[in-house]
């Protein structure tokens, strides 16, 4: 999933994508039938302009071209209606309008920065807290989609959390952690985030106990916690050897 160029910091339209659709237009939430929110959500996931033809096909994949069409049009003249500035087009192509402020372009630009310290840590933990990609959406498009993201929130809450360790906020670094680990459970590096976190804030316990929900889940596949996690909680508490 490759970050769009940076859309107009506008107050018109704003979209969210992640925990659910939501479409705002100069302030007032706009209510939209299923198959319009469908149309706004697959333009913006897109990186460029998209023929029409791909569009009608892709939304309405089991119907006639006429009827995919003619859906399409009647989905584009309903958000135009409610939202001018949410599709730009011409004759052969379309593409969310440059005047939309998206999360999902947000996060992205973000994560770039995520463990270095330069971005805005504050903004993109917020977003990211706000859970998966359109979740309880089951359109083909959508899950590959949402498996993208869902390995880039992985990536930066996990980053997020080792540059909070660094500069000493534990909490938040925390809070970053297990967020990754209630996302994936079986995502070892998410768990170790975890587990350094509440070393460096001296709940050995909890680290433990941590280790040791991991390492059952993972005896379910006949796994088990690597070295280096094994390494990492190993003397946590005298006389106590990780299972």
């Amino acid at each position: 999933m490759t970050a769009p160029p940076e859309r107009r910091a506008v107050d018109g339209a704003r979209l969210s994508l992640i925990g659910g659709f939501s479409l705002s237009c100069r302030g007032e939430a706009l209510r939209l039938p299923g198959t319009v929110q469908r149309l706004v959500a697959f333009l913006a996931l897109q990186e460029r302009p998209v023929p029409r033809r791909r569009v009608a096909f892709t939304l309405w994949p089991d119907a006639t071209e006429a009827h995919a069409h003619g859906s399409l049009r009647a989905s584009l003249f309903r958000l135009r209606s409610g939202c001018p500035e949410g599709v730009l087009g011409d004759r052969d192509e379309l593409e969310l309008g440059t005047d939309v402020n998206v999360d999902v372009h947000r996060a992205l630009a973000l994560a770039d920065h995520a463990g270095d310290g330069h971005g805005d840590g504050e903004e993109l933990e917020s977003i990211l807290h706000r859970g998966e990609l359109l979740p309880d959406w089951y359109d083909d498009w959508v899950l590959i989609e949402r498996e993208r993201f869902h390995e880039l929130r992985g990536h930066a809450l996990e980053a997020l959390a080792e540059a909070h360790l660094r500069s000493g906020a534990v909490a938040r670094a925390r809070r970053a952690a297990l967020a990754a680990v209630h996302a994936d459970p079986l995502r070892e590096s998410s768990r170790r985030a975890l587990i350094r976190a509440h070393l460096a804030d001296g709940n050995h316990a909890d680290a433990l106990a941590q280790y040791r929900e991991f390492a059952g889940l993972l005896r379910q596949f006949e796994l088990a916690p690597s070295p280096q996690l094994r390494e990492l909680v190993s003397g946590v508490t005298r006389g106590v050897t990780p299972r």
